[in-house]
């Protein structure tokens, strides 16, 4: 082999290595909250980023960060329970089962695991609002903005899109899931301390108020104007 065709397979060797060390240093790495998310089994129940949560999950893209590490902590602790699912175990059951080793039934996830997990999922774009198979009643719509406004607006902002910080966001939430969380609050199911102050807020309430207040904030959207 002569000198220049050395030549010529020794710039081609370095230009393919150099190629590979730009791209391995340009290639993104991954958020180690995306990282926990897709490691811990939250992406089975709760969708791709967050955002398209199966059955009557919650959709957790762009929640406050606070409020999800409450969440995340109570589970775990088995303070935070709720109302028989599909399964007829409790609701927090899946999720408290996924994030305990099943050797010692110790913790599989660190509180930093869950400070970066939170963190991650506060700074997803929330969910697209999902327009209902069959159309809302209006005036439901319309007696759910009045109750909101009446009742819930002081904890959770205007419209359920700028609540006290801890508080969780409402707005453009699963119209199941917010119907499910008032029941449980209301039977008492869900008791964990953060939401013992809702007791005489929803106490008196009745399935059709809560129904009223799901389908109008389920039809608010976080996304616009953004």
């Amino acid at each position: 082999m002569n000198k220049n065709i050395l030549k010529t397979v020794a710039i081609a060797a370095g230009l393919v290595l150099t190629a590979s060390v730009t791209f391995a240093a340009d290639k993104p790495k991954r958020d180690p909250g995306k990282k926990v998310y897709m490691t811990k089994t939250c992406l089975a129940c709760h969708g791709r980023d967050g955002r398209k949560a199966i059955q009557d999950y919650p959709n957790l893209a762009g929640q406050d960060a606070k409020y999800l590490e409450r969440q995340i902590h109570e589970i775990i602790a088995g303070t935070r329970v709720g109302s028989a699912d599909a399964t007829g175990n409790p609701r927090s059951q899946g999720m408290r089962g996924a994030l305990l080793r099943a050797v010692d039934g110790k913790p599989s996830i660190s509180d930093e695991e869950i400070k970066l997990v939170a963190k991650w999922l506060s700074e997803q774009k929330p969910a697209d609002m999902k327009e209902p198979k069959e159309p809302l009643d209006p005036a439901s719509i319309a007696a759910g903005e009045k109750l909101f406004k009446k009742k819930c607006r002081s904890c959770h902002g205007p419209d359920g899109m700028k609540p006290l910080k801890g508080n969780p966001y409402l707005a453009g939430q699963k119209r199941k899931y917010i119907f499910t969380q008032l029941v449980d609050i209301r039977s008492k199911d869900r008791d964990s301390k953060k939401v013992k102050p809702m007791y005489g807020i929803v106490k008196k309430m009745t399935d059709e108020d809560f129904t009223n207040l799901a389908n109008y904030l389920s039809q608010i959207d976080r996304n616009k104007g953004k």
